[in-house]
């Protein structure tokens, strides 16, 4: 099955196919909401971008709409689905498995985000990172405490999490930090995508659906002229910061092409007084079982991963 994925992958990136971008409820029905961009001035530094504004983005609770009078949840998750930047909504359909595991194993409320998708036009960098930020301010402006908000993302969702951590230590006191962050198989160093056979040359290649035209597809669309596909925010690998006071879960699979980055990624991080972070490895598992699990036949390892995450991020809830 993965390399079933990595075949149709590869297709679908061949023919730089854009899912398009809604925000209709559609089958989630009254569990989706449109997300406004804050008045507040929270848009700061690399977010201040002269062609790129925030705009109206969308939103899908699981298991069910935030209720803040539910006293079984305590905490929300807040997360960003993986797809290269590219590919991805978040919703029912491809982010159900996912949403299952972090339900089921954090009982938390999940609001899973349908960012902007950078093979739409206008969506390059920062536009997805600033919706990162639209949707943490929603949280807060609903009284939904920080302290109560655990960071979460795959792949390039991973990516776009460390970035928003990233932005509150550069815009120190923009916003407050969330309790947690979990980034699942983040892709640490995607301006590596630039060069020839940056994944057929990796020696995890046949153990893993990740291509080459895929991740090319990705950081070119996300990182064009004049972005800097190796600057910190877009590729952090080689770029660690200072993260304290918000402990850190990176996990990654051990037969996928982005485990050095993401080990270096970590110890990177590891390296800075005051950073928590701990780092998950999953053995005979490709990239991201955490999104993809139930479609590539990792259901079972996705399940006993998660439980290693809720076990952990109970302790720092």
């Amino acid at each position: 099955m993965v390399q079933l994925v990595k075949t149709i992958t590869y297709h679908s990136s061949v023919v730089r196919h854009s899912p398009g971008w809604s925000l209709q409820p559609g089958s989630e029905k009254e569990r989706f909401e449109r997300i406004a961009p804050s008045k507040k001035d929270i848009y700061q530094g690399v977010l201040d971008d002269k062609e790129i504004k925030p705009v109206e983005i969308g939103g899908t609770w699981f298991p069910t709409v935030y209720d803040p009078a539910d006293a079984k949840r305590k905490a929300v998750v807040l997360h960003f689905h993986g797809g290269a930047f590219v590919e991805g909504d978040g919703r029912n359909k491809t982010f159900g498995f996912a949403a299952h595991l972090l339900t089921s194993h954090t009982n938390a409320w999940v609001l899973s985000v349908e960012y902007r998708l950078s093979s739409n036009p206008g969506c390059r960098f920062p536009a997805p990172l600033q919706d990162v930020v639209t949707a943490y301010q929603s949280l807060i402006d609903r009284g939904i405490p920080a302290s109560s908000i655990v960071l979460s993302g795959d792949s390039a969702g991973g990516n776009m999490a460390a970035g928003f951590l990233r932005y509150l230590e550069d815009n120190p006191g923009i916003l407050p930090k969330p309790r947690a962050a979990l980034l699942w198989c983040p892709w640490v160093c995607p301006g590596i995508a630039m060069k020839p056979h940056s994944c057929s040359g990796n020696p995890k290649y046949e153990t893993d659906f990740l291509n080459d035209v895929f991740a090319e597809w990705g950081i070119r669309a996300y990182a064009p002229p004049p972005v800097d596909p190796n600057s910190p925010y877009v590729s952090p690998r080689d770029h660690p910061f200072k993260c304290e006071g918000v402990p850190m879960w990176v996990q990654f699979g051990n037969l996928e092409i982005l485990t050095g980055d993401i080990i270096k990624f970590a110890d990177g991080m590891r390296s800075i007084e005051g950073n928590e972070v701990e780092l998950h490895e999953d053995e005979d598992a490709p990239h991201d079982i955490f999104l993809l699990g139930g479609l590539l036949g990792f259901e079972e390892k996705a399940e006993k991963m998660a439980a290693a995450m809720g076990a952990w991020l109970k302790t720092k809830l």
